[in-house]
């Protein structure tokens, strides 16, 4: 799987938006590849869908994300996993060993998958004892 993660200073970008930075990985079945780092001129909605159709980017990590940026990132065909926060080698190297990074969530953040999806039972407040399930645009994986 190819993903594109926003970065600051080896950190996940705070703010999609303002973000100045995407680091282009691939997940593959041993581990991970870091393929490049990409710097945002400009719109960084344009530079994702560019290279979302250029390099077959299919998934993006960020930080904070408005929700009508992240329904024009679906509706290109991205799948889209916001408001995350922390070190970033260390959230790669988590997806590649298939862990749920639900973990990784902006502070604030009570759910194991991004607050939107309040509506599907199996997102759950921690404090109930919720694990196992992400949310990738709206589909679960366990």
């Amino acid at each position: 799987m190819k993903l594109a993660i926003t970065v600051w200073e080896n950190r996940i970008s705070p703010v999609f938006d303002t973000a100045k930075q995407l680091m282009l990985v691939t997940l593959e079945e041993d581990g991970f590849h870091i393929e490049d780092i990409i710097d945002i001129e400009g719109d960084p909605f344009a530079v994702l869908f560019r290279l979302h159709q250029e390099k077959g980017i299919e998934l993006l990590l960020c930080g904070a994300l408005c929700r009508k940026g992240e329904e024009r990132l679906k509706e290109a065909g991205l799948e889209v996993l916001p408001f995350l926060t922390g070190d970033v080698e260390t959230i790669i190297r988590h997806l590649a060993d298939d862990a749920d990074p639900g973990v990784f969530a902006m502070p604030g953040c009570r759910r194991q998958c991004c607050c939107r999806r309040r509506q599907h039972s199996d997102c759950l407040d921690r404090s109930r004892g919720a694990v196992g399930k992400m949310c990738y645009g709206g589909n679960y994986e366990k």
